[in-house]
């Protein structure tokens, strides 16, 4: 069920935003509720309500309830991971022929290819994917390494040199900020992931790879933990990895074109 297009999401400013993933978290109980009711049980105003409509592509809340409702009776019925899963989907489909995704990959190989080491950052899950990243990288010729200690403490002797890969789906923790902090008085390039553009690691950083999936908790009444899929994340890490691969292929390649002395 692809209800929302990537472009549509990244217009969206961060009120906006929590209108989307309550949306995404509620999409049978929407048709029974008023811009009202809508706006007050995400916590925002109606104004951010409409505006979320409008960027959507819809005239208004009726018009936004209406076509909301026709696309649900057009898909069978999905359970709560599908529900989260299927936006992953369409998110690889579309990045796989986006055009500024492929030039950010292409920045991304470059400085990657630039770093003496390559440090992924991440905390709990993002962590273990910071683990997975530093292999994946690892595995093409690359010095790297995984920090998932928030309390880690970053080297005292220059790190210029240093490629940061921080990888976080709020893109607001504050161990996390604190070490990007420390990284970038370092001189450190960062290069992020983020389920967001506006939050605050993603505006740390020198290069961004939001991708905009609804946010899921298990039991959210109770603050449960972040399920928010990662199918994105695993994407983007991979597919850097195949880009520096090709980028190391297609130098050594020229090198051997080179007249020798």
């Amino acid at each position: 069920m692809n209800l929302f297009q990537h472009e549509q999401i990244s217009r969206l400013n961060e009120s906006e935003l929590i209108v989307y993933n309550y949306v995404f978290s509620h999409l049978d109980e929407i048709a029974e509720m008023n811009i009202r009711e809508l706006a007050a049980a995400a916590g925002v105003s109606t104004s951010s309500v409409m505006r979320f409509c409008n960027k959507t592509g819809c005239t208004g809340y009726t018009e936004f309830k209406y076509w909301l409702r026709q696309s649900l009776e057009q898909q069978p019925q999905a359970n709560v991971y599908m529900h989260s899963a299927i936006p992953a989907i369409h998110y690889l489909q579309q990045m796989s022929s986006n055009p500024d995704f492929s030039r950010k990959l292409s920045e991304a190989a470059g400085l990657c290819l630039q770093a003496q080491q390559i440090l992924f950052l991440g905390i709990g899950t993002s962590g273990i994917l910071g683990q997975y990243g530093a292999r994946f990288f690892s595995s093409v010729g690359l010095t790297a390494f995984s920090v998932m200690d928030p309390f880690y403490p970053s080297p005292a002797r220059d790190m210029s040199n240093t490629l940061l890969v921080a990888l976080s789906v709020s893109g607001a923790t504050p161990e996390m900020i604190r070490l990007l902090d420390g990284y970038k008085k370092k001189q450190v390039t960062i290069i992020s992931l983020t389920n967001t553009s506006q939050s605050t690691i993603a505006r740390m950083s020198d290069l961004n790879f939001p991708y905009y999936m609804p946010l899921v908790y298990a039991f959210p009444k109770l603050g449960g933990v972040n399920l928010t899929t990662q199918i994105p994340a695993i994407y983007i890490l991979e597919s850097l990895t195949y880009r520096i691969r090709s980028e190391k292929e297609n130098a050594r390649l020229e090198s051997k074109k080179m007249p020798k002395e």
